[in-house]
C-alpha cells in the first residue's frame, strides 16, 4: 500500500510539473508571470528525487513553498481570496512530506535523518502560509466614515409604494422606520403567496391603500390583500412568448394611475401593464376587470406605427412611467445585432384614455404623433427598455437609453444613433420635447447601454441644495447631473482612451469619467484567479492573449476583454439613495466577458452555432457559404450586409470546467457613497458561496464573496439597506451608516427582484420579496437542507411572494 502511495505521488507531481512548466513557458512568451515555469520545474525537480527516494525532494519542495509564499504576498499582499489559490494546493502538497508515508518510503539510511528537517523544511513555510491566510481572513471590510447627517428633509413619511421605485423619482427609499437596527433582529415571516405562474419572476410589487399589486411572467397581473397574502383577484392576458430571447416572458413591475377628483367616469383607479406582445393594458384597480374606455376594450396595440418586423423583435417588460396624466413606455428591441430593426421611439399616453400624447422619435423629432401614411418611426434607433423617471416639479421624463444596433459594431451608424446611444435624455412630459441630453458612452460598441433607472436625490453643494439626477450604468460609473438642465454636479473629466480598432469601425479618443467612486478595478494579470495555480495560469494565459488596455478597450478578431461585461457594472435594479441624508446605495456587480468579433461569413459558417446567438430569423444566420446575396435592396439604408462584425460575447470563466470566473472575488459588492462629499462610506461583498463552488457544486461555506446580484437594494428611513437577489437564496439587511449585516432569512431560491415595503391599514410595517420558481440557481430544500433541482422545484404552484414584519407587540400603537 506504501509502495502504491510513493509512486502515485510521484505521477502526480510529474504531471503538475508538466501542466505548469509547458504553459508556463508560453506565459512567458506572452509577457506573464515566470512564476509557473519556475515553479513547474522545480516540481519536476521535487518529482525526480521523490522517484530516487532521496531526502532532496523535501529540501526542493520546502524551495517551492518558501519561493510561493513570498511570491503570494507580494502579488496578494492580505487578500484572502487572492492567497488561497496561490498557496492552499501546495500546501496539501507539502503534508506529504510530513507523513510516515514519504518516511518509510526513503532508503533505510536515510530514513533516520529525515523527520528533522521535515518537520521545519516543510512545516515552517505551511504555517507561515497559514498565519497569512489567517491574518487575511480577519480583514473584514472597508469602512472609512459614516457620512453626512442632514436630518429628515425628504417628502413626509407615508405607507404606501405607488412607483416601480417607491416614488417617481425611483429613490426606492421608503420613509417607514418600526424596522430598524433596534428591531430589525425580530422579523419573522407572516405570509407567503404563490403566484401559480412558473419561470421568470422579477416583479416590484406596488403597495396602495394596504393591497399588493404586481405582475409575474407574461403579464399576469395580481392583486393581494397586504395583511394577509390573500389573493384578490387575477387578470390573465394568457399571452405566448414572441421571442426566443431571455426577457422574452419578463415582467418587472406594474404602474398605477388615480384619475382626478373630477373624473367621474369608470376605473379611477388603474393598473398598467406593459407586455411581451407591445400592448399597454389598464385595469380597473379594485376589480382586475378591463378598463373598456382605455384604448380599444382596456388595450393599446403599440406596435402601431413601428412598421412590418418580427414579433419578437419589439416587447416590453418594464412598467409604463406615470407622468401626471400620461403614460410614457419605451420598448425592448431585441439584441439581434441586426439593422432595421424595430424604432427605440418614446410615446405618451392619455391614462385615461389611451389617445397617443406625443411621440418622440430621435431619428424625426418634428414629429410627435404617428409616422404618415406608409411612413414608420425611425428603424433600428436606440431604444428605452429599462425604467423611466419623473420629475413632477420640472415636468421631465428622464429616458436611459440603450446603444444603437448592432451592439459591438457601429461602423455604419447613423449621426443621430451616436448621439443618443446610451445616454439619458430628458423629455418635457406634456409636449414630448427633449429638453437636454447625456451620454455616457460615446459610440458605444461594448453595449454598454445605460440600463438602471435614473435615480432623482437632492445634494448639498457649496451650501445649495441641488435637485440632481444619478445615472448608474453598466461600466460601474455613476454619473451625477443637475436635473434641471444635464450638467455635472461634479466636474467630469474627459479621458483618452485605447485606439486602433477593426478595419472599418471608427471611435470616440475621450470618454467621459466620474468623479464619483467608480465599480470598475482594472484587471491586471495577478488578478487572475482559479482553484489551483494551474487553472490560474490558464486564466492568465487567456489574459494575454485578449486585448485589453483598460475599460473601451476595442472589440477585435482577436478578442478583447470587456470588463466590466455587458451585465454591469449595474443593472435594471439601478440604486437606492436615503434620501434624506443625500447617501446612495449601490450593489454592482464587477464580472468580465470574452468578446470576439467574426464576419458575416464566419456566421454563415457556423450555421446552427451562430443561430444560438444571433438567433434563427437572423438574416446572416439564413444566408449559406454559397448564397450570400443579400434579401434586401442593396441600396437599402438598413441592409444586414453593411454590418462588418458580430460580436460574440462569453463570460470569463475557467475554461477547465470549474464554472466560476477567471479573476478573484469579490464578483460584487453591496456600499454606500456619500454624494454631498463623493466619499465611499462603506463597501463590502455582497453574498456568500453557499449556493455556488466550482464544477458547479454547492460547497455550503458561509463565505462572502460577492456572488452575481440580479436587482437593486432598498433604504429605509429606519436606517437600513435591504438586498434580495444575490445568489445565495437570502435576503439581508444592513446598517446603512457601518455596513453590518443586521439580518438575514433564507430564501426558497435566488430573488431576481429589489424588495419593496410598505404599512397596511393597521399602520404595519411589512417587508415583500418576490422569489421565482424554478431559481436561476436551486435553492435548498429548508426542512431537509437537501438541493432541489429544476424538475423538482416546479411543483405547479409558481414563484413565491414572501412578507416580513415584527411582532404584532412590537408595533407601537
Amino acid at each position: 500500500m506504501r509502495t502504491i502511495v510513493h509512486w502515485a505521488f510521484v505521477v502526480l507531481l510529474f504531471l503538475i510539473g508538466l501542466l505548469l512548466t509547458v504553459p508556463g513557458g508560453f506565459l512567458i512568451y506572452l509577457g506573464g508571470s515566470p512564476y509557473y515555469l519556475i515553479a513547474g520545474a522545480m516540481t519536476l525537480t521535487v518529482a525526480w528525487f521523490t522517484s530516487r527516494r532521496s531526502p532532496r525532494a523535501v529540501q526542493a519542495f520546502a524551495a517551492i513553498l518558501i519561493g510561493t509564499v513570498v511570491w503570494s504576498l507580494y502579488e496578494a499582499g492580505f487578500d484572502l481570496f487572492a492567497l488561497l489559490p496561490r498557496l492552499a494546493a501546495w500546501m496539501v502538497l507539502g503534508t506529504y512530506f510530513l507523513t510516515p508515508w514519504y518516511r518509510t518510503s526513503l532508503k533505510p539510511q536515510e530514513a533516520e535523518q529525515a523527520p528533522t528537517p521535515n518537520r521545519w523544511l516543510i512545516g515552517g513555510p505551511i504555517v507561515a502560509g497559514l498565519v497569512l491566510i489567517g491574518v487575511s481572513a480577519l480583514q473584514g471590510y472597508e469602512r472609512n466614515g459614516t457620512g453626512t447627517v442632514r436630518g429628515t428633509i425628504s417628502a413626509a413619511a407615508g405607507g404606501d409604494w405607488v412607483h416601480y421605485g417607491n416614488d417617481v423619482g425611483g429613490s426606492r427609499f421608503a420613509t417607514l422606520d418600526q424596522i430598524n437596527p433596534e428591531t430589525i433582529s425580530g422579523l419573522q415571516e407572516v405570509w407567503r403567496y404563490r403566484t401559480g405562474v412558473e419561470e421568470d419572476f422579477k416583479a416590484t410589487p406596488l403597495a396602495i391603500d394596504g393591497r399588493l399589486f404586481l405582475c409575474a411572467a407574461a403579464n399576469v397581473v395580481i392583486a393581494l390583500d397586504g395583511a394577509t397574502g390573500e389573493e384578490l383577484w387575477r387578470f390573465d392576458p394568457e399571452l405566448e412568448p414572441l421571442a426566443e430571447h431571455q426577457y422574452a416572458i419578463t415582467c418587472r413591475g406594474v404602474a398605477y394611475h388615480r384619475a382626478p377628483p373630477e373624473y367621474a367616469g369608470p376605473c379611477p383607479r388603474r393598473i398598467v401593464t406593459a407586455t411581451i406582445n407591445a400592448s399597454l393594458i389598464a385595469l380597473d384597480a379594485e376589480t382586475g376587470e378591463l378598463c373598456e374606455g382605455f384604448g380599444a376594450g382596456g388595450m393599446v396595440d403599440l406596435r402601431e406605427g413601428m412598421g412590418e418586423h418580427l414579433p419578437g423583435d419589439y416587447y416590453h417588460t418594464s412598467p409604463p412611467t406615470v407622468a401626471g396624466g400620461k403614460l410614457v413606455v419605451g420598448g425592448l428591441v431585441n439584441d439581434r445585432q441586426d439593422l432595421g430593426l424595430p424604432s427605440g421611439v418614446v410615446r405618451a399616453f392619455d391614462a385615461i384614455t389611451g389617445e397617443l400624447a406625443w411621440a418622440w422619435d430621435l431619428g424625426n423629432p418634428d414629429n410627435r404623433g404617428l409616422p404618415a401614411e406608409g411612413e414608420r418611426y425611425t428603424p433600428g434607433t436606440p431604444n428605452v427598455w429599462s425604467i423611466m423617471s419623473y420629475d413632477p416639479e420640472l415636468d421631465l421624463v428622464f429616458a436611459p437609453t440603450g446603444n444603437a444596433n448592432p451592439d459591438y459594431f457601429g461602423g455604419v451608424r447613423r449621426d443621430f444613433d451616436d448621439r443618443y446611444s446610451s445616454a439619458v435624455v430628458a423629455i418635457d412630459a406634456s409636449t414630448g420635447e427633449e429638453r437636454w441630453t447625456f451620454q455616457t458612452v460615446r459610440h458605444d460598441i461594448w453595449d454598454y447601454d445605460v440600463p438602471a433607472q435614473p435615480v432623482l436625490v437632492d445634494v448639498e453643494r457649496g451650501g445649495e441644495r441641488v435637485p440632481s439626477i444619478v445615472i448608474p450604468t453598466k461600466m460601474g460609473e455613476l454619473f451625477l447631473l443637475d436635473r434641471r438642465d444635464g450638467k455635472p454636479v461634479y466636474p467630469i473629466q474627459d479621458r483618452p482612451v485605447a485606439q486602433d480598432p477593426e478595419l472599418g469601425e471608427y471611435l470616440s479618443d475621450t470618454q467621459p469619467f466620474s468623479p464619483l467612486p467608480n465599480f470598475h478595478p482594472y484587471r491586471f494579470e495577478k488578478d487572475m484567479w482559479g482553484l489551483t495555480p494551474i487553472d490560474q495560469m490558464v486564466c492568465r494565459i487567456e489574459y494575454r492573449m485578449m486585448r485589453y488596455e483598460g475599460m473601451y478597450t476595442p472589440p477585435t478578431r482577436a478578442g478583447t476583454l470587456i470588463a466590466p461585461g455587458n451585465f454591469g457594472g449595474f443593472n435594471w435594479g439601478s440604486v437606492s439613495v436615503d434620501a434624506d441624508n443625500g447617501l446612495l446605495i449601490a450593489a454592482p456587480m464587477l464580472l468580465a466577458h470574452r468578446l470576439l468579433l467574426v464576419t458575416p461569413e464566419q456566421v454563415a459558417e457556423a450555421g446552427p452555432q451562430a443561430a444560438l446567438l444571433l438567433g434563427e430569423e437572423h438574416p446572416a444566420v439564413r444566408m449559406t457559404p454559397d448564397a450570400q446575396a443579400p434579401r434586401t435592396d442593396p441600396d437599402d439604408p438598413y441592409n444586414y450586409n453593411q454590418i462588418a462584425y458580430y460580436g460574440l460575447p462569453m463570460p470569463f470563466m475557467s475554461r477547465l470546467g470549474t464554472a466560476i470566473p477567471c479573476f478573484e472575488p469579490p464578483w460584487s459588492r453591496i456600499a454606500v457613497i456619500d454624494l454631498n462629499t463623493k466619499e465611499l462610506l462603506w463597501r463590502r461583498p455582497a453574498g456568500d458561496m453557499r449556493n455556488s463552488g466550482p464544477f458547479g457544486l454547492r460547497s455550503g461555506l458561509p463565505i462572502d464573496v460577492g456572488t452575481a446580484v440580479r436587482a437593486g437594494t432598498m433604504t429605509t428611513r429606519g436606517g437600513l439597506t435591504f438586498l434580495s437577489s444575490t445568489m445565495d437564496s437570502s435576503v439581508r439587511a444592513f446598517d446603512v451608516r457601518t455596513g453590518e449585516e443586521k439580518w438575514a432569512s433564507d430564501l426558497p431560491g435566488n430573488g431576481q427582484s429589489t424588495p419593496m415595503t410598505f404599512t397596511d391599514r393597521n399602520g404595519r410595517q411589512f417587508l415583500v420579496v418576490t422569489v421565482p420558481n424554478p431559481s436561476w440557481i436551486y435553492p435548498r430544500d429548508p426542512s431537509t437542507g437537501k438541493y432541489l433541482d429544476s424538475a423538482t422545484q416546479r411543483d405547479g404552484q409558481g414563484g413565491y411572494v414572501i412578507a416580513y414584519a415584527l411582532p404584532q407587540t412590537g408595533i407601537e400603537e
